[in-house]
């Protein structure tokens, strides 16, 4: 049987890729993909080859994020409606653990929380354990 770390709904979690080192984040079970919060998205093309890259930067944050690799995907939303975003990959720290997962990057400014966590960062790994918050330390 494999066992599975519990965690609260919301958790403070690292993003070390993206030099983030803590923030909190919700856990949604109804979420198929994580979301991150960005500010001036923007695409270039860069370098010689004249390679897209995805530029943000994260709420709160000044530096600017630079991804060479990403796509584009569609998103249904819990109200039904569908739109399209970016998808990056970087890595999440929770407590002890360290998990590689994609980001939808989307425009949460007008939400509670800048980091939302899925079911596909979960499946597996984690328990979520909803009456609970800060499980982890």
């Amino acid at each position: 049987m494999v066992t599975r770390t519990t965690i609260g709904r919301l958790e403070h979690i690292a993003l070390p890729g993206l030099g983030v080192l803590r923030v909190e984040a919700k856990l949604d079970t109804g979420a198929y993909r994580s979301a991150l919060h960005y500010q001036k998205l923007r695409i270039r093309r860069v370098g010689e080859e004249k390679r897209l890259v995805v530029v943000f930067q994260m709420g709160g944050q000044r530096k600017t994020k630079v991804f060479k690799t990403f796509k584009r995907v569609t998103v249904k939303s819990s109200n039904g409606e569908k739109s399209r975003r970016y998808l990056i990959s970087t890595s999440v720290r929770l407590g002890a653990h360290r998990v590689r997962t994609q980001f939808t990057l989307f425009d949460r400014s007008d939400m509670r929380y800048q980091v939302l966590l899925g079911r596909k960062f979960l499946r597996g790994r984690f328990v979520v354990d909803v009456s609970g918050k800060h499980l982890l330390g």
